[in-house]
């Protein structure tokens, strides 16, 4: 394929596959406020958020190594294989925590379905990377529309006919599958040195280079999901489904970090392989500007519209929530700047400088999230959010900034 054609090809798939991902979780949590009401929302909210930290286990992180293994040290079966044995893992993991955790019967098997959906995304992710790797993000990007457009109306139908949320999961699930095994499939065997055979010889070595940005972004969704478990402990699931909502607008931030970022990362590993550093430094600067132009852009329309949009939406009562939803804005850019040096350091293949900023902030969270939720309740879990991402966000910037000198030394 010509190379403008398959730019124009991979910007355009990538945007559409991120505005898909990114609007799922938004659109679902209205159905589910709409049809099954509040409470419903909360409970399916705090399986998402517990899904999406399971998730990981799932991947194990191997993205940003997989997508920008451009010199293609490993073999394709060897991250097929290793992705195989983390999702069995990150099953009997959700299995195990599930069985464990006190709580309602139905909100445990909700959680544990919701976490069936999310292994299958993190199966999925295996093939996303490859794509990626071979200059073919567009591929990644049509299959998420193709998926989560089925998703979509299946999880609404069921929940709408029978009002039962295990029921509709299940079928998330199912349509998840379907795809995975057509459409994805058939993208795949375009492919043909991307075979699919179980091997893992090389598995400890891709463990030892993917553990620590693993063990970051672990943390980083703890870091997350902090706030919503002291929620969950302090208050009701009627406060904790009015926080996420609230949440949502900051997506919008993140989707500007997905398809306009992560297209990004191949050409800046080329860059760095190749010592271009005053190219990828300027690359690093227009992206922070970028981010920080978007969320202050979206920080002034969540000010103006944010707040009568949600209450239609959702149909709860956020009013004086406003300064609240102003914050999660500042919070989603903090977000996006975050995931964007994490993958830059990571290009740099300096991963292992990650881990300790990570466990800090997550100290800070761990600390702040009970005590100021019990205190303030929504307003005190934003302020954790805030202060523990924004001594992260500085501290990967200083991380980045001793890497850049280090390389333009020699």
């Amino acid at each position: 394929m010509n190379a403008g054609v398959s730019r124009k090809a991979n910007f355009t798939w990538n945007m559409i596959g991120s505005v898909f991902e990114s609007a799922l979780n938004f659109v679902l949590l209205i159905a589910v406020n709409r049809i099954a009401g509040e409470a419903a929302g909360g409970v399916f909210t705090l399986a998402f958020s517990h899904a999406q930290l399971m998730y990981y286990v799932g991947t194990l992180e191997v993205r940003p190594i997989h997508s920008t293994d451009v010199t293609q040290k490993y073999r394709f079966a060897d991250y097929f294989s290793l992705r195989t044995v983390s999702c069995a893992l990150m099953m009997l993991v959700c299995l195990a925590y599930v069985l464990l955790m006190d709580g309602d019967p139905v909100k445990k098997r909700v959680m544990l379905y919701i976490c069936a959906y999310k292994m299958l995304d993190a199966f999925y992710d295996v093939f996303a990377c490859m794509f990626q790797q071979h200059d073919r993000i567009e591929y990644s990007g049509k299959v998420s529309t193709v998926r989560v457009g089925l998703v979509l109306p299946v999880f609404i139908g069921i929940l709408a006919a029978t009002g039962n949320l295990e029921t509709a999961a299940l079928g998330m699930i199912g349509a998840s599958l379907a795809v995975l095994l057509t459409w994805n499939l058939r993208l795949w065997k375009q492919f043909p040195d991307a075979s699919i055979r179980f091997q893992l010889r090389n598995a400890k070595e891709i463990l030892l280079s993917c553990f620590p940005l693993f063990i970051s972004v672990f943390v980083m969704l703890y870091i997350s999901n902090a706030p919503k478990y002291a929620i969950n402990t302090w208050c009701s699931d009627v406060v904790q489904n009015r926080y996420s909502i609230l949440f949502m607008p900051a997506f919008a931030v993140n989707l500007f970090s997905q398809f306009v970022l992560r297209p990004l990362l191949t050409p800046m590993a080329r860059l760095w392989n190749e010592n271009e550093i005053r190219p990828f430094q300027r690359n690093l600067i227009r992206m922070l500007a970028g981010l920080a132009g978007v969320t202050l852009l979206g920080a002034a329309g969540a000010w103006m519209l944010g707040i009568p949009v949600l209450e239609w939406l959702y149909r709860a009562d956020l009013s004086g929530d406003r300064v609240i939803l102003l914050w999660v804005m500042v919070y989603g850019g903090l977000n996006a700047v975050n995931v964007f040096l994490y993958d830059m350091i990571a290009v740099t293949r300096n991963q292992r400088k990650l881990t300790a900023a990570y466990l800090i902030a997550a100290a800070a969270v761990y600390f702040l999230a009970p005590a100021l939720v019990r205190q303030h309740a929504m307003s005190g879990a934003i302020t954790a959010s805030l202060l523990s991402l924004g001594l992260l966000d500085m501290m990967l910037l200083g991380i980045m900034a001793f890497v850049l000198r280090k390389k333009a030394a020699g």
